[in-house]
């Protein structure tokens, strides 16, 4: 008899289980997708709208050099895994702007898909807030659109986050892998990535203790809070040699009731062994303090550079550095969980040395990574780079991330009080990451993508917590309504507070709102219990504040662009720049040299990048120091010079071959910046701006020095008390305005920023070019006539270096026969008008006494009554006067002086004269913060003022004007302010000009008398000229809306009572009706 067969049961393989999932559409997971479609959206969505930043095309440029095979790591310039990751992307879809920041947009996707992970802690309406904070944050989004590295290491932060509450909550080592290569992709992208592991480091030791402790306590049943928390503290400085040792600590393991490791010490493990090696740079001053090595000897890059003869010897060096090092975790590692550890440190460790030496071809990466990135960045942080205050922080996380930051305030105390060791370890990252870049000494705009991660997650606990305090059993759609309705009214009440106009009556009244709005949101949760409340308040902080955030984004990430009006972006490579390397490209069209076309590019203050970028494929490309050597012009069919050269090239395209092969150039802003005005906020009086590496504004006095930048000591009652005056009325108006607007009042539209402080050059194209068409024509050159503009005012000038032509003109002053003179202080020429703008006469100001003076930069012009012309050449340290047919005379003084007490001729920057009736000429001295009176022959009469902000003293002193009863006015910049002077040099008064005060070395005011005591004074950043009476009342202003001032400068008045202006940023002089 045959048995009966008995059925197998069938075993599903894995691919066959993955087709058999059934995936369910819930609302969650609909939310979900959503969000994330936006959050994708919001980060490819047009990406190569504006031009790369100085530094995105540095890095676009080395990930495009990876793809041909020039890449070598160089710790100057971070990385190397986002190169790898764009130089992938490169070679899969090609070289553009667009494509350039693909790769850093794809990790932005990927930040904000990370929550998910944490739904466990996070909780349902805390992983849907995380996702969307984090999805519509105007920073993240922002640098998420930004080829830099900061999103990539903020990506790989969040994941070594989640794979720390991974571990803890199901304790596979998985997650102990992806811990592991998650802090070795950071390590390998940047070096702010030791601030992060110091953080983990620290909550893990801390969150270790607390563990033993309680183990030791409840084993002798005393575990009481505070027992626990003295033992914990006693515990702490020791807890991570207690894992590191733990099979060697039988008998104290046993005394202490210490079963097992604890899963914080795992983690400590794995973090602790990746992170002392490449911590060995610390090692340097103890081998050198010990004399094992000479001083400097392992510095980067000397250590291994192929041009030191101790390059071999100092490899060795390092290598046994290494291996002490490596085989110390090592012994620790293997001693824990070998295999674990060694799967864990193995591929980390390898993915690390992999990309630092380019995937094995560059093996000098062993060095520049491991030891040269850690050294480089600690000898930059006395460099200051940004040289941003100790504030900046304070300034950038209110103004862009004010949503998350009042939800995350407002949860802090909840999450240390009442939470568990997931919140207490979110306010640590925030507070302790906060503080440490603070304290840091560069300071820059996209490390607030450090700040921000940790405030969006924090923001995201929050509402959880406040949504499970209420608990309800069920919303119905009363309930939406009404949490709907303080929404609502949260932005009513916003929109009030906000747009309200300023002034004590209508600061009353915000508060009017703003309690308004609380009682009403309070009174409708009340109907639900005081549980209900915290969840009807997060909603209508959401209510209030969501439309401003999701403005601020659009307006950051879309709008405002490559035109620095946020503070977001700093030092951006113009809008001017993709359009002038397109006419190259039709110029190389045109010419049929294509790539072969001969290209000069000036690099004096980095102004090779971002060309670099946009003529890689360029391959006859000639970047110079022109301030150091000009090449010759007739080799090149474009060359584009910094305007601090113009001179000099004009100069040397004058004796060449092709001093008429160029049409008038092109000047653009090349690299521009924001407004820094908030330095001058908090300045310490005749000390000057308060920033990173000076000022005396720091909130504390320095008592103890501790490292380099960490000083402790009393507070700053100076500080504090500038920061109270700000609270009451001082700069507190102004900046809340700013985190409405983003836009400084008068700036102008967002393609023409008329605030930014800026590098400027010119683009030389061949005159035989017409850009409009892209093609090759004859058109003679001819030199500009005098004209109108389109709404019909009095205009002459125009960029060039023809007759009657300007590259950066700054003064003007007129003679008693209506004759102007206009000095210009980028081609060094001093020319002579007619009264309507024909142009008479010019002379080389540098040409005086016989001689010629090649440091010159002339800033002001003064006109005596017998028409002499009085020259201020303020960086050639020099005044020099002219005759009224401009042929220099015998009088020339001036000597370069930057130190204190200046000699009687001393001049540190003289920048602007005016001459009196008794022929004596007043010079501001303007380095010295002085004002200093001689006669026309030259000789010394009086010096007047002394450094400060009080009666008689002055900050910058730059415009000069005289009335008709001999007082002198003076423009003192930086106390924002006229000063009034006696004939005798004696203080008379002052009033404050709105918008002075900037410290932009080209936000330069001048003055000029008008008829019926009238004083003209213009306001370069503001783009505009204010009238004032001789006692300072307003009067009127002039800034036309349809063809707005660039940089207004000079100032003189006309024979039929109109002003000429100047504008240095238009090369022109134009005329206007006074108000």
């Amino acid at each position: 008899m045959t048995a009966p067969s008995i059925p197998v049961r069938y075993q599903a393989r894995s691919f066959d289980r993955l087709l058999g999932i059934q995936l369910s559409i819930n609302a969650e997971l609909a939310i979900y997708a959503v969000l994330l479609a936006a959050a994708a959206l919001l980060r490819i969505w047009d990406l190569g709208a504006g031009a790369l930043h100085h530094d995105e095309s540095i890095h676009a440029k080395f990930s495009w050099d990876l793809v041909r095979g020039n890449y070598t790591h160089d710790p100057v310039f971070h990385g190397p895994l986002y190169y790898h990751a764009q130089g992938l992307v490169f070679f899969l879809f090609g070289a553009s702007d667009y494509t350039a920041r693909l790769s850093a947009a794809l990790f932005g996707i990927a930040l904000a898909t990370l929550p998910l992970l944490l739904r466990r802690r996070l909780g349902l309406v805390g992983t849907v807030a995380a996702v969307s904070f984090i999805a519509f944050s105007p920073t993240i989004v922002y640098y998420s659109r930004f080829f830099r590295e900061d999103i990539y290491m903020a990506t790989f932060t969040m994941l070594s986050f989640v794979a720390i509450w991974r571990y803890f909550d199901g304790g596979r080592d998985r997650w102990l892998v992806v811990f592991a290569l998650a802090v070795a992709g950071s390590f390998a992208t940047k070096e702010a990535t030791y601030l992060s592991v110091a953080i983990m480091l620290v909550f893990l030791d801390v969150h270790l203790s607390t563990i033993l402790a309680a183990q030791t306590l409840e084993d002798r049943g005393t575990n009481t809070t505070l027992r626990r928390t003295m033992l914990t503290i006693a515990i702490a400085p020791y807890a991570w040699a207690i894992v590191a040792l733990w099979p060697f600590l039988g008998s104290l393991r046993r005394s202490a009731a210490w079963t097992q490791i604890p899963r914080s010490g795992d983690l400590l493990i794995i973090l602790g062994t990746l992170t002392v090696p490449v911590m060995a740079p610390f090692l340097k001053p103890l081998l050198e303090s010990a004399g094992f090595v000479a001083e400097g000897r392992l510095d980067h890059p000397f250590v291994y550079s192929q041009a030191n003869p101790d390059a071999a010897q100092n490899r060795m060096i390092l290598a046994g550095i290494y291996l002490v090092l490596v085989g110390a975790v090592a012994f620790i590692g293997l001693q824990w969980r070998w295999k674990t550890w060694l799967i864990a440190f193995g591929s980390a460790s390898f993915a690390y040395l992999t990309l630092f030496t380019s995937f094995w071809t560059n093996f000098d990466g062993l060095g520049t990574g491991p030891w040269g990135s850690l050294d480089y960045w600690l000898s930059q942080q006395d460099v200051f780079r940004g040289d941003q205050p100790w504030f900046y922080y304070y300034l950038l996380m209110p103004a862009y991330e004010f949503l998350p930051l009042v939800i995350a305030i407002g949860g802090a105390f909840w999450a240390v009080a009442r939470g568990d060791a997931f919140s207490r370890y979110l306010v640590f990252w925030l507070v302790a990451t906060w503080l440490g870049l603070s304290w840091a000494g560069e300071k820059m705009p996209w490390l607030n993508t450090h700040i921000a991660l940790p405030t969006c997650i924090l923001a995201a606990w929050t509402a959880q917590r406040a949504w499970t305090t209420w608990s309800p059993e069920r919303i119905d759609r009363l309930a939406l309504l009404r949490l709907l309705s303080a929404a609502v009214v949260g932005l009513g009440a916003m929109l009030a507070i906000a747009y309200l106009p300023g002034g004590t009556t209508y600061l009353a009244i915000r508060f009017l709102f703003a309690a308004g709005a609380a009682g009403a949101v309070g009174y409708v949760a009340s109907s639900y219990g005081r549980p209900a409340i915290a969840t009807f308040a997060v909603v209508a902080v959401v209510g209030a504040l969501g439309f401003f955030s999701l403005r601020t984004m659009i307006q950051a990430s879309f709008i405002t662009g490559d035109v620095p009006e946020d503070m977001l972006i700093y030092t951006q490579s113009s809008p001017y720049i993709p359009p002038i390397a397109e006419d190259i490209d039709r110029l190389a069209a045109a010419t049929g040299k294509g790539y072969d076309m001969p290209i000069a590019v000036d690099s004096r203050d980095s102004m090779s990048w971002p060309w670099a970028w946009y003529l890689r494929d360029y391959k006859t490309v000639n970047y110079s120091d022109f301030s150091q050597n000009v090449p010759d012009p007739a080799q090149f069919d474009v060359i584009l010079v910094n305007q601090a050269d113009i001179a000099t090239f004009q100069d040397s395209l004058s004796a060449s071959a092709a001093a008429e092969k160029f049409a008038p150039p092109e000047k653009y802003p090349h690299r521009w910046w924001f407004d820094e005005r908030y330095k001058a906020a908090m300045a310490t009086p005749g000390v000057g701006s308060c920033t990173a590496s000076g000022g005396e504004c720091g909130p504390f006095q320095p008592q103890v020095k501790i490292g380099g930048h960490l000083r402790l000591g009393v507070p700053n009652w100076d500080t504090w008390g500038r920061i109270w005056d700000g609270v009451t009325g001082g700069w507190i108006p102004e900046w809340a305005t700013y985190i409405r607007d983003h836009r400084r009042p008068g700036s102008g539209e967002f393609d023409r920023c008329r605030s930014c402080g800026s590098i400027n050059a010119f683009a030389y194209f061949p005159a035989t070019f017409d850009r409009a068409t892209g093609l090759i024509t004859a058109r003679p050159l001819e030199p500009s006539q005098p004209g109108t503009d389109d709404s019909g005012r009095a205009v002459f000038g125009g960029l060039g270096s023809l007759p009657g032509q300007f590259f950066s003109p700054v003064d003007i002053e007129s003679d008693a026969d209506g004759n102007l003179y206009v000095i210009d202080t980028a081609s060094k020429k001093l020319q002579k008008f007619d009264s309507t703008g024909n142009f008479i006469a010019a002379v080389d100001v540098r040409t005086n006494e016989g001689g010629n003076f090649p440091d010159s930069e002339p800033w002001g012009l003064g006109v005596a009554p017998d028409g002499r012309i009085v020259v201020a050449d303020t960086f050639g340290w020099r005044v020099r006067v002219f005759n009224p047919d401009l042929t220099p005379t015998n009088v020339a003084f001036g000597n370069p002086h930057s130190g204190a007490d200046p000699g009687e001729f001393d001049l540190f920057g003289p920048r602007d004269v005016v001459v009196d009736a008794r022929d004596r000429m007043w010079v501001t001295d303007t380095g010295h913060d002085r004002v200093v009176v001689y006669t026309m022959d030259g000789e010394f009469v009086m010096s007047i003022g002394t450094s400060g902000s009080g009666p008689g003293q002055f900050d910058e002193p730059v415009g000069l004007a005289i009335d008709s009863t001999g007082v002198v006015y003076v423009a003192d910049m930086y106390n924002a302010r006229v000063v009034r002077l006696s004939p005798d040099g004696e203080f008379l008064g002052s009033f404050d000009v709105p918008g002075w005060g900037g410290q932009d070395v080209s936000d330069k005011p001048y003055l000029a008398m008008l008829s019926g005591d009238r004083l003209a004074a213009s306001v370069p950043q503001g783009a505009l000229v204010r009238i004032f009476s001789s006692e300072g009342d307003p009067l009127g202003t002039i800034g036309p809306d349809d063809d707005p001032l660039s940089q207004p400068y000079g100032l003189t008045e006309s024979a039929d009572g109109k002003l000429w202006i100047v504008e240095g940023g238009n090369a022109r002089v134009r005329l206007f009706d006074i108000p």
